[in-house]
């Protein structure tokens, strides 16, 4: 029987959905004369380029491997975890991500949960909440850690770059465990994780577009964060924490299922911010299965559109 409290080796799948972490970065001339202007182009920059470059920060503290094959067959390094890269034939613009966008990489995941005992996802930042929320629950009752992260400056950028950071605290929370009750435990579930902190998958939002820290989880405290460069679990959470992590011992355990996407002419929400002045004529033409109104505070309303919101509810 496996020694439920010894640490050991912990495979990682990294899959790279494209994003501002994997773009290509150029120096070009604005006008003659001038002295060059930096701009973000995504334009086919061979996968091998950003692998190398994944390969060469991480290379102090995790073995690669091209396949599942591979490290099967090859003699331990040394070091206690390894991960293997899997870039998706067509990259996401995050931008302009779709439901089936998010869909597609949590068939990756789902596929390789057997081969696989964590998953890292790299994703543009501008939908990365939508996404992480999406992937959640598209995987419900998933028992291993999925880290999605991304990054506000390419990998292959020179100089420094939040890509590296955001790469290595997702390895390194992927590959956590900790002893709890007698038991060794991992993560398991959806997260993010973005400039040290690790936040769960369904409460994120975006709060700035230059900045490193550029995530953040205002009404639930963060699940951990990176700390002279280990992974560490907020204490206060520990407790509540339990029913995210995951007996080592039950790493083979499959999914329940993968959640097919939904089906219809209009099968997602429409959602209406509510804001003064708002009027609900211009509304008139969207008809959908399902409405989310983002009211005021807890709630609240102009009382002056309280009836025709009602005469429009009623339509449907």
């Amino acid at each position: 029987m496996a020694d439920s409290k010894r640490p050991r080796s912990r495979s990682v799948l990294v899959i790279d959905t494209g994003g501002t972490f994997s773009m290509e970065y150029k120096s070009e001339l604005e006008s003659p004369g001038s002295s060059g202007s930096k701009r973000l182009l995504d334009v086919g920059k061979s996968h091998k380029d950003v692998l190398n470059k994944l390969k060469s920060i991480s290379a102090k503290e995790y073995e690669y491997y091209d396949n599942d094959e591979e490290r099967s067959r090859r003699s331990q390094s040394g070091k206690p975890h390894s991960w293997t890269y899997h870039a998706l034939s067509e990259r996401i613009d995050s931008s302009s991500a779709t439901p089936q966008s998010w869909h597609d990489i949590a068939k990756v995941i789902f596929e390789n949960q057997l081969s696989f005992d964590a998953f890292v996802v790299i994703h543009g930042t501008d939908t990365l909440m939508y996404a992480s929320a999406g992937i959640t629950f598209l995987l419900p009752k998933f028992t291993k850690p999925v880290i999605v992260t991304g990054a506000q400056i390419p990998v292959l950028a020179p100089g420094a770059s939040d890509a590296v950071g955001n790469f290595l605290g997702s390895l390194a929370f992927a590959t956590w465990t900790a002893l709890l009750k007698g038991r060794l435990h991992s993560l398991k579930g959806v997260f993010v994780y973005f400039n040290t902190k690790l936040m769960r998958g369904t409460t994120v939002v975006k709060v700035d577009s230059q900045r490193w820290d550029a995530f953040d989880s205002p009404r639930i405290r963060f699940v951990g964060e990176l700390i002279e460069g280990k992974p560490v679990v907020t204490e206060s959470q520990t407790g509540a924490l339990i029913r995210l992590l995951d007996p080592d011992e039950r790493d083979l355990s499959i999914s329940p299922k993968l959640y097919n996407l939904p089906s219809g002419t209009n099968p997602y929400p429409l959602v209406i911010h509510l804001f003064p002045g708002l009027s609900l004529e211009s509304f008139a033409i969207y008809k959908h299965d399902a409405i989310i109104l983002a009211a005021f505070g807890c709630g609240n309303g102009p009382i002056t559109i309280k009836k025709s919101l009602l005469d429009y509810l009623d339509k449907f």
